[in-house]
């Protein structure tokens, strides 16, 4: 039975084929079931996709399929008296125009499930096969954790790619993907330099990976069954058929099958022997002069064919070196250069041509020429690649550029003396931009002064010291008196330059070594460390500096209609048995005094004001026996993303005091972490939590949620806290994958290699990781980049003031591009009004915490409005 067809065009491959009309298969169905049909599909016409897949399919330059799965079908079509129509496509866009049904079957198709819903497939394999990595010898890939920060070759939209990418994903392994149409151009692209690997079904690695210089890895995964995927209108008949024929040639060793297999893996075998008399016939048809005569054309032929493949290739090359965002130059033995492409050719603002026979001296500084020079030495001298940071200054400009360069040594032609060949990537922009981020997180836009938190750091390192003498240092909290009136009767903007004027009279007057910030508003705080080892002569310097400040700001009232002056608050300390905390509430209470005084004056802490210390005491002690009590208690706040659902929540931690009330967390805390309470608390806390996420797993509108708990640098650091989290787990089955640890700069940045070790023991078990209130902290990128993080959240005290702090803003986008580039994901906390939601939907964060979207609440009032 023949089916008409009519034409279809694909503009890609500029061919015409042609597709069964839909009215004929329809009336082929009809006939069917009225008992008219054929029992086969004899003289049946389809029409095949092949891809480039050598060795298992290709298409010749007769249009014909070779290849192991094209000659089988060839010879399938043979014996069913089928007609095979070839159309030559990438393998993705053969498997569009199969799900579309505007080609019938296409070779050497790998099963999956998400394929088996796009396509048919028979039942019986044509073959199996498996997957594989190839390198250059010597580049030592052995595991999959050897692909950090490598690019691998792989073929766009094969489930090979999608496998990967998911395994290195679960291990936490950064690789870069470059996306191929076939594995010989994969192979090309790591024989170029473009790639440090590339994926490649074994038999074409087995076939052609020597061609390239490649070499398989030990890194073999994914064994897939290969066939012949039909498009969702083809008839199963057909399928079925190719089941029979495949079932019995696998029974039968003589069979087209294993022919066909022997055919391309098997070694050539040896010719067998000429007779006598043919190479006499052969001497006799053969003369001198035809030998010499052919040998001649044949040997022009040839190389006019590899001068415009060279010619060709050389074309190719350039073009690709031209098109790479980096500066790529080879340098001669003696050090000129002797290519360049065409960022070389910018960066110096000259024609190849121009540049080429020309060295360093001619374009640097004679500096930096002197510099690259010596590199390129040792390179030449030790053959060894190195890669390092280069500070380079043009002639033509006195800008210092960055640039981070590999430079290694290059043999052109067998036996001549090696050449230098360098890929550079220019820095300057990223570093300027770290610089701005670091500027505008540790320093006061307005004041130019370090901030609230670059000041906290110092107190901290300056009471953490370990010293035998333990001298004293001073905590001068100073505070301009009636600040207000100055902005309401002349403006924030007479108040802004006020501050900016106190900030450097202060600056001038404190003494050399100390520390000034401004914390808040019209508040700066002065750190004076080390001002002796008695506390009276501690006192009488503090007392002194103190008084020198009153005096500066006084000074600022010439030539100002409102007085100009401040108070300040004295608290001393020597280390033992304070905390930053603490210091900086002495001198807070003894501002307050100063306040009280009338202002203008100063004050130190003292016993009078030791009161309020005791009733801080008195909590300390009913702390210790809240969680025996059942005091203690989880609330919840959920976590949406940028479409409103809910992804998750965080557990809060809240004290109900049977006399105070609800005690806030800002108080009890910090109490616990300092009398070790929080270790006993904090497991409470995570297993209330694996409790709740066990709950959530039996139920399927919750199952999805993550709970989010804040883990403290004391608790953390526990020598026992991973077995007691595993132990956890294990006891309440909750899934670790939905259990996220929230973690502090500071705690990052204390003993770094040992919280990097215990975070990679917890994320073997799938638990997460999230930076809780950055950059309230300081936290230095290179470990941010090294540890296994999953989130980033964002403090509230930056969105609070998102809409109308520039500098805020400017954080708050900064850190958004920084998290995004880690592949991390950003949550806002304190989302309080629908114009911070805009903004930060609008500037790329995607998750959310706050009071707009709800409340910490017990868990049963939980999703009562959702």
């Amino acid at each position: 039975m023949f089916v008409s067809r009519e034409m279809l065009r694909l503009p890609k491959y500029g061919m015409a084929v042609y597709r069964p009309r839909r009215w004929a298969v329809t009336a082929g169905v009809l006939l069917g079931s009225c008992g008219l049909a054929f029992s086969s599909l004899a003289n049946e016409t389809l029409l095949v996709g092949a891809y480039h897949n050598p060795p298992k399919l290709f298409v010749d330059d007769r249009g014909k399929l070779r290849g192991i799965l094209g000659e089988l079908l060839e010879a399938i079509a043979k014996q069913e008296d089928w007609q095979l129509e070839t159309i030559a496509c990438e393998f993705q866009h053969c498997l569009n125009l199969l799900e579309q049904g505007d080609i019938d079957l296409v070779p050497d198709v790998a099963w999956s499930e998400e394929r088996a819903q796009r396509f048919t497939f028979h039942s019986e394999p044509v073959m199996h096969s498996w997957s594989q990595l190839y390198q250059h010898e010597g580049e030592g890939v052995e595991a999959i954790l050897d692909l950090e920060n490598k690019r691998i070759a792989v073929v766009q939209g094969s489930i090979q790619q999608n496998y990967l990418a998911a395994v290195t994903e679960r291990f936490d392994v950064m690789v870069s993907w470059m996306a191929v149409d076939s594995y010989a151009e994969g192979f090309q692209a790591v024989a170029m330099g473009q790639a440090d690997l590339a994926v490649s079904d074994h038999l074409f690695g087995d076939w052609r990976a020597h061609n390239y210089g490649l070499y398989e890895t030990a890194i073999i995964f994914q064994p897939i069954r290969l066939f012949y995927a039909g498009s969702p209108a083809l008839s199963n008949v057909v399928l079925e058929r190719i089941d029979q024929v495949l079932r019995r040639w696998k029974r039968d060793p003589h069979s087209e099958y294993f022919s066909t297999l022997r055919a391309w893996r098997a070694e050539a075998q040896p010719p067998e022997a000429i007779p006598v008399w043919l190479w006499w016939c052969l001497w006799l048809l053969a003369t001198f002069c035809i030998i010499v005569l052919g040998s001649a054309l044949w040997l022009k032929r040839r190389m006019a064919s590899n001068r415009e493949q060279l010619n060709a290739n050389k074309v190719m090359l350039a073009t690709i070196l031209d098109s790479v965002d980096a500066y790529i130059y080879i340098k001669t033995p003696s050090l000129r250069y002797q290519f360049v492409n065409q960022k070389v050719s910018e960066l110096f603002g000259l024609p190849a041509e121009q540049i080429l026979g020309k060295s360093d001296n001619d374009f640097f500084d004679s500096t930096t020429a002197h510099e690259i020079a010596q590199v390129d030495r040792s390179v030449m001298e030790s053959g060894r690649k190195v890669t390092i940071e280069e500070s380079n200054v043009l002639r033509s400009s006195d800008q210092v550029r960055t640039f981070l360069t590999i430079k290694m040594p290059l043999a052109l032609s067998p036996g001549a003396p090696a050449s230098l060949c360098g890929i550079s990537t220019e820095l300057t922009d990223y570093l300027e931009m770290q610089s701005r981020t670091n500027h505008l997180a540790f320093y006061d836009v307005l004041t130019g002064l370090p901030n609230r938190r670059l000041l906290m750091e110092s107190l901290t390192w300056e009471i953490e010291q370990e010293n035998t003498t333990r001298p004293y240092s001073a905590l001068l909290v100073i505070d301009l008196d009636n600040f207000h009136l100055v902005n309401d009767i002349q403006g924030h903007e007479s108040g802004d330059q006020l501050l900016i004027d106190v900030a450097k009279q202060l600056r001038q007057y404190l003494p050399e070594g100390a520390v000034l910030a401004r914390f808040s508003g019209d508040e700066f705080v002065a750190l004076l460390a080390r001002l002796g080892e008695h506390q009276a002569e501690a006192a009488l310097s503090a007392e002194r500096a103190a008084r020198q400040l009153l005096d500066a700001v006084a000074q600022l009232r010439v030539n100002r209609s409102l007085p100009v002056n401040a108070s300040i608050g004295i608290a001393l300390f020597d280390g033992a048995d304070h905390s930053m905390n603490s210091v900086l509430q002495q001198a807070d209470l003894a501002l307050q005094q100063a306040k009280t005084a009338g202002g203008s004056t100063l004050r130190f802490f003292n016993q009078d004001m030791q009161t309020s210390l005791i009733e801080r005491t008195n909590l300390e002690s009913d702390l210790r026996h809240a969680l025996e009590r059942k005091e203690l208690a989880l609330h919840y706040q959920v976590q949406v993303d940028h479409q409103g659902k809910t992804t998750g929540v965080e557990a809060l931690l809240r004290w109900y005091h049977p006399q105070r009330g609800w005690v806030p967390p800002s108080t009890f805390i910090p109490l616990a972490e300092e009398n070790g309470l929080i270790v006993p608390i904090g497991y409470w806390v995570l297993q209330s939590a694996c409790e709740q996420l066990a709950k959530w797993a039996n139920q399927a509108s919750y199952a999805a949620l993550t709970i989010s708990v804040n883990v403290s640098s004391v608790q953390f650091q526990q020598p026992e806290f991973v077995r007691n989290l595993e132990g956890l787990l294990a006891q309440t089955q909750a899934p670790p994958g939905r259990l996220v640890l929230e973690v502090t700069e500071s705690l990052l940045m204390r003993e770094p290699t040992r919280v990097r070790n215990t975070m990679l023991k917890l994320r073997a078990q799938g638990i997460r990781f999230a930076i809780d209130d950055f950059g309230t902290g300081y936290s230095s990128l290179s470990y941010l980049k090294r540890l296994p993080l999953d989130e980033l959240k964002i403090d509230q005290s930056f969105i609070r003031e998102l809409l109308t702090d520039k500098a805020d803003a400017a954080i708050v986008d900064t850190t958004i591009l920084l998290a995004v580039s880690l592949g991390l994901t950003v949550v806002a906390e304190g989302v309080e009004k629908k114009e911070q939601l805009d903004w930060l939907k609008g500037h790329g964060c995607y998750r959310y915490q706050g009071y707009l979207f709800g409340r910490p609440t017990p868990i049963e009032y939980l999703f009562e409005s959702y």
